[in-house]
């Protein structure tokens, strides 16, 4: 473990804010240069869904793969992980795409996380607890694991 001090970070919301935000940069980098180097870094705010959010979802789709059945063709079977995220995904945007199949037939189209916003894949993982909850799923222990989202994950 290092014995380097905590990065710190801050947030400016908007235009009238950076001054104030980056005073604060400044004595902390001023501060901390007595002792180790300093990389100061400006960047956008992240507003997509993080790595670790994504591992999340993916434990718990794994979960629910293999302790629930649910209806397909009226017969009850376990489904893969991809067809989950298309039936969470759709169920937490309120939203199914539907699409005809090329020889008859209807095709649900999966919806993508990769473009999520922070906001709609926490409610999808919500979705996911809910839903596990009510089918009794028992979380392994990376479908279990709080994320911490930090500046550094991705």
């Amino acid at each position: 473990m290092s014995d380097h001090p905590p990065a710190q970070h801050w947030f400016a919301p908007g235009p009238n804010t950076i001054r104030d935000t980056m005073l604060k940069a400044y004595d902390a980098a001023k501060a901390l240069s007595v002792g180790y180097p300093v990389e100061v870094i400006v960047r956008p705010v992240k507003s997509r869904r993080s790595i670790l959010s994504n591992a999340k979802m993916w434990a718990m789709l794994a979960d629910i793969s293999k302790q629930v059945e649910w209806p397909v063709n009226g017969q009850m079977q376990k489904l893969d992980t991809q067809d989950w995220k298309s039936l969470i995904t759709a169920a937490a945007k309120q939203e199914a795409r539907v699409a005809s199949g090329l020889n008859g037939g209807a095709v649900m189209l999966g919806v993508s996380t990769r473009k999520m916003t922070v906001a709609q894949m926490s409610d999808v993982i919500e979705y996911l607890h809910a839903f596990g909850a009510e089918k009794g799923v028992a979380w392994s222990d990376k479908a279990s694991k709080e994320i911490v989202d930090s500046w550094e994950s991705e």
